[in-house]
């Protein structure tokens, strides 16, 4: 019977003999024994090494995979003693591991745009590797490659800017099942007649083009509100709420 390793760095993933890498879930469905990560090395051989380069992280042996100390000491392992400091001390870059976690996992892959978005608007403070595991999970796989670079774009024609509106509007109500505050509807916005709210964001959408101001933030979060309008039905008041965008810059004399 195959004999796969639990893997230290992403729980639902068990690790090969040679080193390759497969979901837990696969290996359960062949029928795969799992076994803990320590046994894939002797005893006399669970000694593992100080990261040249950053304090508190280690490497495991036979693969030279990347842990925190404490979770080497967990797993079963010695920690080698630091015969030479870094050269530039450094804390461990837990942002870099924490992208890199969520980067590596198959719903990632498989949502490439909400992947973004979370990685930008998010940090390992606000959301977990297993929470962000849990909030792309419940997204629609993306099945068409979505183009992330800026581009000129119509207010009535932008399928990224609606994408994007629907992610933020799911992380919105991620956070609310996880008691964190949502942004309220903006309160100069929620006032104005929904017919004349459209109006003033297009003349001023137009106007900051005029300017040659089109990818200015102001300009990027104008157009994301009114393609979210038309193509996901968001009300304008609740989708500049939502991009924190001050809608009082719609008024003329403000």
């Amino acid at each position: 019977m195959t004999t796969v390793y639990e893997c230290p760095q992403q729980r639902r993933d068990v690790l090969t003999a040679s080193g390759e890498s497969m979901s837990r879930q696969d290996a359960e469905a062949l029928g795969y024994t799992i076994v803990p990560y320590a046994d894939i090395v002797t005893r006399s051989e669970r000694i593992a090494t100080q990261h040249p380069e950053h304090i508190g992280l280690v490497r495991l042996p036979p693969f030279g995979l990347t842990v925190t100390d404490h979770t080497a000491r967990t797993l079963g392992f010695a920690i080698a003693p630091n015969v030479s400091k870094p050269s530039i001390p450094a804390e461990p870059d837990v942002k870099a591991i924490w992208r890199s976690s969520i980067y590596a996992m198959t719903e990632a892959r498989e949502r490439p745009a909400a992947t973004v978005e979370l990685l930008t608007s998010r940090t390992p403070e606000t959301i977990t590797v297993d929470q962000a595991r849990a909030f792309l999970r419940g997204l629609p796989v993306e099945t068409e490659n979505t183009d992330t670079t800026e581009e000129t774009m119509t207010t009535n024609d932008d399928p990224r800017a609606a994408r994007l509106a629907e992610i933020r509007h799911s992380m919105n109500a991620f956070n609310k099942s996880n008691g964190r505050s949502v942004t309220p509807v903006c309160a100069d916005a929620k006032d104005i007649e929904p017919a004349k709210l459209k109006r003033l964001a297009e003349i001023r959408f137009s106007a900051l083009h005029a300017k040659g101001q089109g990818h200015s933030q102001e300009a990027r979060d104008i157009r994301t509100a009114l393609a979210t309008h038309e193509k996901v039905g968001t009300p304008l008041a609740q989708a500049f709420a939502q991009l924190d965008f001050d809608a009082s810059k719609l008024i003329p004399n403000t």
